[in-house]
């Protein structure tokens, strides 16, 4: 069943964190591979690296990505957007993952926009809830990741 954080921001704001979002997307294909957060810190060592480092707002601590599953995302691009209150780290993952989670052979997901949306049959009817359709695949990641790419643009401001 979908289970949203709808109260994510609540949470951040909470934990006083000075951060803003990233969308980071793949530089070969530009799908998206994962939304989270950088302050500072993790900004500042995303440039030193040459590597993409977020802020673990849950943990309150920098977060290098690859550092413990070895799926590092090397860094391409930095782009930020019009308001000054979000990035792009445009990447290349040094191997196919991206996403903690992993499939059902035990392989890293290469993003962590596997999972699409759809509604049932029954809430079509009621008007009612959603649910998962299914994963994504490869097929559907190079279909997904043109209309990806411009959703977040949109979220993270560039539309507005």
């Amino acid at each position: 069943a979908l289970q949203l954080d709808w109260s994510k921001l609540s949470k951040v704001a909470e934990a006083r964190c000075s951060v803003v979002p990233v969308a980071v997307q793949d530089a070969r294909t530009g799908a998206v591979l994962i939304v989270a957060y950088a302050n500072e810190v993790a900004f500042k060592e995303t440039l030193e690296r040459n590597v993409c480092c977020l802020w673990s707002t849950s943990r309150n601590r920098i977060w290098i990505k690859g550092e413990t599953s070895g799926d590092f995302l090397d860094l391409v691009e930095v782009r930020v957007n019009c308001e000054q209150n979000s990035l792009l780290y445009l990447v290349t993952p040094r191997r196919t993952g991206a996403c903690h989670t992993r499939d059902a052979s035990d392989a890293t997901r290469t993003s962590c926009y596997y999972r699409r949306v759809v509604r049932s049959q029954a809430a079509r009817r009621s008007g009612d809830s959603l649910e998962f359709a299914g994963l994504f695949d490869a097929r559907w990641a190079a279909q997904a990741s043109v209309a990806t790419t411009a959703m977040m643009a949109f979220l993270l401001g560039a539309g507005a």
